[in-house]
């Protein structure tokens, strides 16, 4: 008898504790994430849509900055986290920070040491462009090339290395100056959607202001992510100066227009590595910059700047990061389109 009452006892002691164990793993589901406005103008990084209504997800990794520039993109290369974003998926002129695609696109055909001769080409550029001063039967390499289209950000290298590209790439020696840039410019649009710039339509290799021409501030992040990968774009769009002698015995120097990199610019940045500026009377004042910061290396993109604003806004964001630099002081300016006859850079 004592023994049933045990085994009774230890049974219901039993059920006890197996109740109490199933009470203390019931847990309240978590509440839903709130939805993002659609309305909102900077959403944030991983809600960005591009034109087809893709998403580009990343880790993110947000900073907080006030810049002037109409469109901006912020990105950390290694990481490919967006840190910061301005209106990057709306079209905008890409002035010339479309050489960057010209020289990716000009390498997909030309060897650095290829010897290419200046033809009657450089006569289409328009009246105001940005020139590195090229002449008719100037002889020099590839490379010569890129240094003239990248630090003076020469249109008539552009066409030099379009015209010279596009016969290779139509396997016709014949071809005319103007087929030659159609063909080159075709495909300079196919790379741009190979590097992922699938919002982009590129009409000029100078990135000249031409009806149907845009890119946008993502797209461009990724053009620049690809020329940082290309180790002789890299150093070229790196340099301040440079000075060579051509094939043909004469010698040049040239100067990068990003203030960046200039030792003794007020926007001098001793971490900046590049990229790419613009200033067309559509596109206003642009700067593509990169910078490698802590080890890792980030890429900025203003669109719709104004001339020095454009660079203070890059140090501003750059400082959203590294916060040693000390910023230049600066007019409260507004952004505004290039003044005529500056469609430079």
């Amino acid at each position: 008898m004592k023994m049933k009452k045990l085994i009774a006892l230890v049974l219901a002691l039993f059920l006890v504790l197996f109740l109490a164990a199933c009470n203390s793993s019931t847990t309240t589901p978590p509440s839903s994430a709130a939805a993002i406005s659609p309305t909102n103008t900077e959403l944030p990084a991983n809600s960005l849509q591009g034109d087809a209504g893709s998403t580009h997800t990343e880790d993110i990794e947000n900073i907080s900055v006030d810049i002037m520039a109409t469109n901006a993109y912020v990105l950390n290369v290694d990481t490919n986290s967006v840190l910061y974003q301005k209106n990057s998926d709306k079209h905008i002129a890409p002035a010339s920070t479309a050489k960057m695609l010209t020289a990716l696109t000009a390498l997909d055909y030309c060897s650095l040491d290829d010897t290419i001769t200046v033809g009657s080409e450089i006569d289409l550029i328009a009246s105001d462009s940005s020139r590195a001063w090229l002449s008719n039967g100037d002889t020099m390499t590839v490379r010569q090339l890129l240094v003239a289209l990248l630090l003076p950000s020469g249109n008539d290298a552009a066409y030099t290395l379009a015209v010279n590209a596009g016969k290779r790439i139509a396997g016709e020696d014949g071809l005319g100056a103007q087929q030659a840039v159609k063909v080159f410019v075709d495909a300079m649009n196919q790379k741009a959607k190979k590097v992922g710039a699938t919002s982009s339509n590129f009409i000029a290799p100078d990135g000249y202001d031409a009806d149907g021409q845009y890119t946008t501030a993502f797209d461009l992040a990724q053009i620049a992510k690809v020329c940082l990968g290309n180790n002789a774009l890299s150093e070229i769009m790196g340099s301040y100066k440079i000075y060579d002698t051509w094939m043909n015995g004469r010698e040049v120097t040239y100067r990068n227009t990003n203030e960046l990199i200039n030792p003794d610019s007020q926007y001098y940045y001793s971490n900046a590595i590049g990229l790419k500026t613009g200033t067309t009377g559509d596109a206003g004042s642009c700067l593509v910059s990169a910078a490698d910061i802590n080890g890792q290396t980030y890429i900025c993109v203003v669109m719709g700047s104004s001339a020095g604003i454009r660079f203070s806004d890059c140090l501003t964001v750059f400082s959203a990061i590294d916060p040693t630099i000390s910023l230049p002081q600066e007019n409260n300016a507004t952004p505004s389109a290039a003044p005529s006859g500056l469609r430079r850079r």
